[in-house]
C-alpha cells in the first residue's frame, strides 16, 4: 500500500522529468466552456451523450455556481435508468439500473472517491445502531454550486476503474485554465423546511482566476449549509413469521381469542411485536471547500494540484412512543390474505398492565472527507500525450453525539398497559389503551409521572473509515488516420475500518421495578400524537365501546407522553444504579478491516470508418485487474446469553479478545466494444459489450462471527442466529449488452430509446447451517432434564399454557427454591406476579444445558441473475418560445424476485433495487424568467431480502414515491439572479413493509422545503 511520502516522492519526481522535457514554453490554447441557464445545460448534456462512445449521460451546471438541482443526487434521478433513496426527504444513494449503491463507482475528477456511512440518523428509530458497511457514496455530502457536471457512464469502458456493475458516476469540478475568463459567483440561500425550527442559512462562493498569459490559474469553491428538519413516524420492530395450523394457536397468544376470517391450515401468519408512533428533530451542518491549482509552463503542459474537504455534521432528538404485543390475545381479525395472513385487528387484555413506553434518544454523526491530487498532463509531440495521476483520499463516519456516541437511548415507562386494541387497516397504524396503574403506579386511573419509571439505558459506538491511495500513467497515440490507442496502467490501495460498541444498563427493568424513579423535573408531559399532520391520531374508533372493564376510558398511542433529555437523565439516574453514564457496560462489540491492493492495466483503439457511406466509430478495449484481499478483525468472545425475561436477553462479553485474518486474491479480463454510427447526421445507432464488475459489501468480506440472541424462547420456536463472513468471495461480473437509437432533431431537442441487459455471475447469496458457536448453552431449549425442561413439565402438570410469560416465570421459580420453597405450587398466572419475578430474577445457562444452535448464515459465490429493461428519453424545446419539455422512462425487470410465501427458515436469495422509474420536467425559459416543475415517480422495490434489524427472515420492501419539485429564478441583471425552490410540493411520505402490504414497518411525515436563493456573478 502506498505511503503518503511515496506519494510525495512519486509527485516530485513526475513534476521533474515532465517539466525537464519542455525545451520552450509557449502561448496555451484556451478552452471556451460558456454554459448559461436551463436550456443552456440540457443542450450540453445532450453533446456530450452524442460525442461519447458507449452510452453515456450527463448533466451540466446552468452557469457558474449553479447547478439544476439542490442535490446532487436528485439531479441525477432525471437520467433514466437512475433512481434515488431519500433519507429524511433528501437524495442520499443512487440506483442504476436496478443496482444500488454498492454497485456502483463513484469517481471525483476520474478518482475513486472512499465512502464511508453509518446511517444512524435516517428518521427511522430502528436504524439507530446502524454499522458502517458501505461502499456507497452518499451524494448529500457534497454541496451541488460546487459542481460543473456530472457524467454517467451505463456501459464498461477499459480506461475507467472498475467497481460500477451498474454506472460509473464521474464528478467534475471547475478547472481554472479551461475558463475563458476571470469570475466569482456567490450565493444565499434561506431554506425553510415546514418539518423544522425557522429559517435556516446556506452560503457558498465560487471563484476561478488565471493570469493573463492563462499559464497560472486558481479556483477556489467553498460553501456552509445548516438544516433544521424533522418527521413523523410509525414503526413495528419485527412480524414474527408462524405456520398457521392448531399447534400455532398458543405460540401466537390467540388460543382465547375470537378470531375473524382465520386463516387456512398451512397458511403462513405475520404477527407483530409492537407499535410505536415517534417524532423526530434534526439538524444538520455542512461545510464544504474546494481548492484546484493548475500551472502551464508551456502550451503541452499542464499541472494540476486539486484538494477537496466536505463535513456533514448531524444531530437528532427523538422521542417515540410504544406499546408490545403480550400475545394474550382476546380478538383478532385477519385481513384474508391466502398466502401471508397478518392480523388487521388485534385486542389482548393484560391483568395488572404491562409496560407502555418512551424512548427518548439522542443521535449525533459526523461525516468527513478528504481528498488530495495532482496530475500532469503532457503532449510529448502532436501524437502522443501522457498523463500521470496521484491522489490520496480519507472519508470518515463516527458518532457525535455526547460521550462520542452515535445514539443514547434512555427509556421510561409505565407498567400500566391494561386492555389494548390496534387497527392495522389505517395508513398509520393506531392504538387505543385502559390505563390500569392499579399495581404499579398511584392507582387513580390518570397515565401521569407518579406512573411513570426507569427500565434501561442504551448507547451505541460506531465508525467506518475508508482510505484510498491510487496511481494512473495514462497514454493516447493519435497518429491521425481515424486511429487512436489508449493504454495506461495503475494501482490502487483501499483500507475500510468498521468498528462498533454497544452498550446496555439495565436501571428499572423492562417491568419497570421502582415507579417514580425519577427525579423530579427531568421529564415533561407531552403529545406526540399531536405533532402528525397528515393523519388523524385519535386510536381505534370504538375502542371505549368494547374497553375492558366495561365502562372504562381509553386514551390513544401517543396522546400522553412522557419527554426529556437522553443524556440528561442518564446522568442523574445512571450513578444511583451503579452506573458510569460514559462506560456502560458492553453488549456488542465489533472491529473489522478490509484491505483490497488492486492492480490494473489496460489498452483500447478507436476506429473511425464507414459502413454503407455511414459513418462508425468503433471503440475496442480490454482491461486487466488484479486484486488482494486482506480480512481481518478483533472479536471479544461472547460467553453467556442471559434470559431476562418472558422473551427479553441479554449477549454477555467476554475479556478474551482473539486475532482472526483472511487473504484472498483474483483476477479479471474485462474486455469492451462500442459499436457508433451516424445513419444519418442526426441520426445515431449504438450497439455495446462489456464485461464489469463489482466487489462484494464489505460486511460479506469480514472474518469474524457475530452472534444474535434469539427472539423468543427456542422451546416456543425461536432461534439464535449468526453471522460470518467471508473473504474469499469473487466479485459480481456481469456481461452487459446495449442497444440504443438516438435521433438528435434540434439544437437542444432529442429522443431515444435503449435496451440494456446485464447477465451477472457471482451474486452473493447465503449459506446455511446450525451449529453451535463459542460453546453458549440454551436455557429455554425446555429440553427433559434441564431446568427449562423441569418447567414445561411444571406447566404441563398444572394444564396451563405454555406461553412465554409462563415459561419464563416457571423455570425463575424452579430455579431459586430458597425464595419458592414451594416449588412449582407458587406459581401464579397473573401478570403482576410474573412482572415481580421478571424484575427480580434472571437465568443463566446451566451445566447439563444443550448447547445453542445458530442458524449460522455465511455469504457464498452461488447466484447468478439476469437483469434487463428499456430506456426512453424526449427532449424538446419549441422553437424560440421559451417552452420545453424533459420526459424519460425506465422499465427494469429481473428474474428472481422475492418469494413471499417462502419458507422463514430458509434464506434466500432476490434481486434488489429493481423498479421502474419515470420524470417529466416542464420547462420555460426566456427575456431572464425561467421556470421548471419536475415530477419524479419510483416504483415499489425490494430493498433487502432480510431485513438487518430483525433475525426473522422478512423481506423490507419501499412502496412506490413520488414527487414534485418547483423551480422559479428571474435574471434581474445579467450577473445578479434569485430564485425560489419548492420542494416536495405535496408533502409525499416514505412506507416499507414485509411480505405483504399490512406487514407494514415504517412510515414516515414529511413536509414541503422552501428554497430562496440570490445569486450575484462579477
Amino acid at each position: 500500500m502506498f505511503t503518503k511520502s511515496k506519494i510525495s516522492a512519486a509527485v516530485t519526481g513526475a513534476i521533474y522529468a515532465v517539466v525537464a522535457a519542455q525545451a520552450m514554453a509557449q502561448e496555451p490554447e484556451v478552452e471556451q466552456i460558456e454554459v448559461r441557464g436551463v436550456r443552456g445545460s440540457l443542450s450540453q448534456s445532450m453533446n456530450v451523450k452524442r460525442q461519447s462512445s458507449g452510452v453515456v449521460d450527463a448533466i451540466s451546471a446552468e452557469d457558474m455556481g449553479k447547478f439544476p438541482d439542490t442535490n446532487l443526487a436528485e439531479s441525477l434521478q432525471r437520467i433514466t435508468g437512475v433512481s434515488i433513496n431519500r433519507v429524511n426527504g433528501e437524495g442520499s444513494e443512487v440506483t442504476v439500473r436496478g443496482f444500488g449503491g454498492n454497485f456502483n463507482l463513484i469517481t471525483l475528477n476520474g478518482r475513486q472517491m472512499p465512502a464511508a456511512n453509518v446511517s444512524s440518523i435516517t428518521g427511522n428509530p430502528l436504524d439507530q445502531g446502524s454499522t458502517g458497511t458501505t461502499r456507497s457514496f452518499d451524494f448529500s455530502n457534497l454541496a451541488s454550486e460546487g459542481v460543473s457536471g456530472i457524467e454517467v457512464y451505463k456501459t464498461g469502458k477499459a480506461s475507467i476503474p472498475s467497481g460500477g456493475i451498474g454506472a460509473t458516476i464521474n464528478i467534475n469540478t471547475l478547472k481554472p485554465l479551461s475558463q475563458g475568463e476571470n469570475r466569482a459567483s456567490i450565493g444565499a440561500k434561506a431554506m425553510r423546511d415546514e418539518s423544522g425550527d425557522g429559517i435556516t442559512p446556506e452560503v457558498s462562493g465560487v471563484t476561478n482566476w488565471s493570469n493573463e498569459e492563462h499559464t497560472f490559474g486558481v479556483s477556489l469553491f467553498g460553501s456552509y449549509q445548516e438544516r433544521d428538519s424533522g418527521s413523523r413516524t410509525m414503526s413495528v420492530e419485527r412480524y414474527d413469521l408462524e405456520t398457521w395450523g392448531p399447534d400455532a394457536l398458543e405460540t401466537v397468544g390467540m388460543q382465547n381469542a375470537n378470531i375473524v376470517n382465520a386463516p387456512e391450515d398451512g397458511t403462513l401468519v405475520a404477527i407483530p411485536s409492537n407499535l410505536g408512533l415517534g417524532t423526530n428533530a434534526d439538524n444538520r451542518e455542512r461545510i464544504n471547500g474546494m481548492l484546484t491549482l493548475q500551472y502551464a509552463p508551456s502550451d503541452t503542459l499542464t499541472l494540476t494540484a486539486d484538494a477537496a474537504y466536505a463535513r456533514n455534521e448531524m444531530e437528532s432528538n427523538s422521542l417515540i412512543d410504544g406499546i408490545w404485543f403480550a400475545r394474550q390475545f382476546t380478538d383478532v381479525e385477519f385481513d384474508g390474505n391466502p398466502v401471508v395472513a397478518t392480523p388487521v385487528y388485534l385486542t389482548e387484555d393484560i391483568e395488572g398492565g404491562k409496560d407502555f413506553f418512551f424512548q427518548n434518544l439522542i443521535m449525533g454523526t459526523k461525516d468527513e472527507l478528504k481528498s488530495f491530487g495532482f496530475n500532469a498532463d503532457w503532449w510529448v509531440n502532436d501524437s502522443l500525450n501522457l498523463k500521470f495521476d496521484v491522489a490520496t483520499s480519507k472519508a470518515t463516519s463516527g458518532g457525535n453525539a455526547p460521550y462520542g456516541k452515535n445514539s443514547l437511548r434512555f427509556n421510561v415507562a409505565g407498567a400500566t398497559a391494561g386492555w389494548q386494541t390496534a387497527d392495522f387497516t389505517r395508513s398509520i397504524p393506531q392504538a387505543s389503551i385502559v390505563i390500569d396503574d392499579s399495581l404499579k403506579g398511584n392507582n387513580n386511573g390518570i397515565f401521569d409521572l407518579a406512573d411513570v419509571g426507569t427500565q434501561v439505558a442504551q448507547a451505541t459506538e460506531s465508525s467506518q473509515e475508508s482510505n484510498v491511495e491510487q496511481f494512473q500513467f495514462s497514454g493516447k497515440w493519435d497518429k491521425g488516420a481515424d486511429l487512436v490507442i489508449d493504454f495506461g496502467i495503475g494501482y490502487l490501495a483501499t483500507e475500510m475500518e468498521q468498528n462498533r460498541l454497544a452498550t446496555q444498563a439495565t436501571l428499572g427493568g423492562w417491568g419497570i421495578d421502582n415507579p417514580g424513579d425519577v427525579p423530579e423535573g427531568l421529564l415533561e408531559v407531552t403529545c406526540t400524537a399531536c405533532n402528525f399532520e397528515d393523519h388523524a391520531m385519535t386510536g381505534v374508533e370504538g375502542a371505549d365501546a368494547n374497553a375492558q372493564p366495561a365502562g372504562s376510558n381509553t386514551i390513544a398511542l401517543g396522546s400522553v407522553s412522557f419527554k426529556g433529555n437522553a443524556v440528561e437523565l442518564l446522568e442523574a439516574i445512571a450513578p444511583t444504579y451503579g452506573f458510569t453514564p460514559g462506560a456502560l457496560p458492553a453488549t456488542g462489540s465489533d472491529n473489522n478491516t478490509v484491505e483490497e491492493d488492486i492492480f490494473a492495466a489496460y489498452a483500447q483503439v478507436t476506429m473511425d470508418g464507414e459502413v454503407g457511406g455511414m459513418p462508425l466509430n468503433v471503440v475496442v478495449g480490454a482491461r486487466y485487474e488484479k486484486t488482494d484481499v486482506t480480512s481481518t478483525a478483533s472479536q471479544r468472545v461472547p460467553t453467556d446469553i442471559v434470559w431476562l425475561s418472558d422473551n427479553d436477553y441479554n449477549l454477555v462479553l467476554g475479556n478474551d479478545v482473539v486475532q482472526l485474518s483472511a487473504d484472498h486474491s483474483y483476477e479479471n479480463f474485462l474486455p469492451n466494444i462500442d459499436l457508433s454510427l451516424s445513419i444519418t447526421d442526426d441520426i445515431k445507432a449504438r450497439a455495446s459489450y462489456s464485461v464489469t464488475l463489482a466487489r462484494p459489501a464489505y460486511d460479506q468480506l469480514y472474518s469474524a462471527t457475530s452472534v444474535n440472541v434469539p427472539n423468543r424462547p427456542t422451546y416456543l420456536g425461536g432461534a439464535a442466529s449468526g453471522n460470518a463472513g467471508n473473504a474469499r468471495l469473487d466479485p459480481l461480473e456481469s456481461n452487459n449488452f446495449d442497444l440504443s437509437l438516438e435521433w438528435y432533431y434540434g439544437e437542444s431537442s432529442m429522443v431515444s430509446i435503449g435496451y440494456y441487459r446485464k447477465d451477472v455471475d457471482n451474486f452473493v447469496g447465503t449459506q446455511q447451517v446450525a451449529e453451535p458457536l463459542f460453546g453458549l448453552l440454551d436455557a429455554n431449549s425446555g429440553q427433559a432434564g434441564t431446568l427449562s425442561g423441569d418447567a414445561v413439565e411444571a406447566l404441563n402438570a398444572q394444564g396451563v399454557t405454555i406461553t412465554e410469560r409462563n415459561f419464563f416465570t416457571m423455570a425463575a421459580i424452579l430455579n431459586n427454591p430458597d425464595d419458592f420453597p414451594g416449588g412449582a405450587s407458587e406459581f401464579d398466572e397473573s401478570q403482576a406476579f410474573a412482572d415481580d419475578v421478571f424484575s427480580t430474577y434472571d437465568i443463566m445457562a446451566q451445566a447439563g444445558d444443550p448447547e445453542f444452535q445458530f442458524e449460522l448464515t455465511r455469504p457464498i459465490n452461488n447466484q447468478s441473475a439476469r437483469i434487463s429493461g428499456y430506456e426512453m428519453a424526449w427532449q424538446h424545446f419549441f422553437g424560440e418560445s421559451g417552452f420545453g419539455y424533459q420526459a424519460n422512462f425506465t422499465i427494469v425487470d429481473g428474474d428472481i424476485g422475492y418469494d413471499v410465501a417462502s419458507d422463514p427458515t430458509v434464506d434466500q436469495f432476490a434481486l434488489e433495487g429493481l423498479s421502474d422509474s419515470a420524470n417529466l420536467v416542464l420547462i420555460y425559459e426566456k427575456e431572464g424568467l425561467s421556470a421548471r416543475i419536475a415530477y419524479n415517480w419510483r416504483d415499489a422495490f425490494l430493498d433487502e431480502v432480510n431485513r438487518s434489524v430483525s433475525s426473522v427472515r422478512n423481506p423490507l420492501f419501499v412502496d412506490e414515491y413520488e414527487q414534485i419539485d418547483i423551480n422559479v429564478s428571474y435574471d434581474f441583471t445579467e450577473d445578479f439572479t434569485m430564485s425560489l425552490d419548492v420542494i416536495n410540493l405535496t408533502e409525499e411520505g416514505q412506507r416499507q413493509y414485509g411480505r405483504t402490504y399490512n406487514n407494514v414497518f415504517f412510515v414516515q411525515e414529511l413536509d414541503r422545503r422552501y428554497v430562496l436563493s440570490a445569486r450575484y456573478n462579477f
